[in-house]
């Protein structure tokens, strides 16, 4: 490849740089209002999967303490009796 091939390839590489900024420059405003919701969007995932979680927590919880209950042979606090 000779000197002026190469400075022709690299001013061609430099003008798409330039086009393809003037262009993400164009619809910059509209990536930061998608930004935006998207980080809002996400924000009301991540709440809804807090709730799943503590809930989930709570079935656990309560699922451990009847297991262990049995284990122990007491339900509700009391003996269990067997009939």
């Amino acid at each position: 490849m000779t000197d002026s091939t190469t400075a022709i390839i690299v001013a061609v590489i430099t003008t798409l740089g330039v086009v393809l900024v003037g262009l993400l420059q164009t619809f910059k405003k509209e990536a930061r209002d998608n930004a935006q919701e998207n980080r809002e969007d996400h924000a009301i995932v991540q709440h809804h999967f807090l709730m799943i979680f503590r809930s989930l927590n709570k079935v656990d919880n309560k699922l451990d303490k009847h297991l262990d209950e049995h284990a122990e042979g007491m339900f509700n606090g009391k003996p269990a009796q067997r009939d």
